[in-house]
């Protein structure tokens, strides 16, 4: 996925995370605000983690190093995931946040993904250079190099 796709989902989960965050306020109270905001901090690091990660693991491999190297970020991924289920469980059962509200913050990272999907569309090049590759599998990056985030 192109850095600016990347981004753009990034803007819109904040965009989203303020919204989950004003809608919860509005419709029930301070707590269930608080809940969304928290659900929504979660999803933004959770990508912003994610991000990090993947872009570094494709990066390594694609520049020619091994794969014991990008297993190491994987590895990071793994320990991420361990890490967000810990939290939406404190959040739950030990603060006791309000489960709705908490959901809906959380699920702005699920709608940036899709809003961003619908509205940017898949890249007619992009799609021809997966489909022309052997396997179906992606090309190379462009002469530049994979880019910096």
């Amino acid at each position: 996925m192109a850095t600016d796709s990347l981004t753009s989902i990034h803007r819109a989960n904040l965009v989203l995370g303020v919204v989950a965050t004003t809608v919860s306020g509005l419709l029930w109270d301070g707590r269930a605000m608080l809940a969304a905001g928290l659900g929504a901090c979660l999803a933004i690091a959770n990508f912003w983690t994610v991000r990090r990660l993947g872009v570094r693991a494709i990066a390594r491999v694609v520049g020619g190093d091994s794969p014991r190297q990008a297993l190491i970020l994987v590895a990071g991924l793994t320990i991420k995931m361990a890490v967000l289920t810990l939290l939406v469980w404190v959040a739950i059962r030990k603060l006791a946040l309000p489960v709705l509200p908490f959901s809906l913050g959380l699920s702005a990272l699920v709608f940036s993904i899709l809003i961003v999907g619908l509205f940017l569309g898949v890249d007619p090049g992009a799609a021809a250079s997966v489909a022309a590759a052997p396997g179906g599998s992606v090309t190379a990056p462009p002469a530049g190099g994979p880019q910096k985030l």
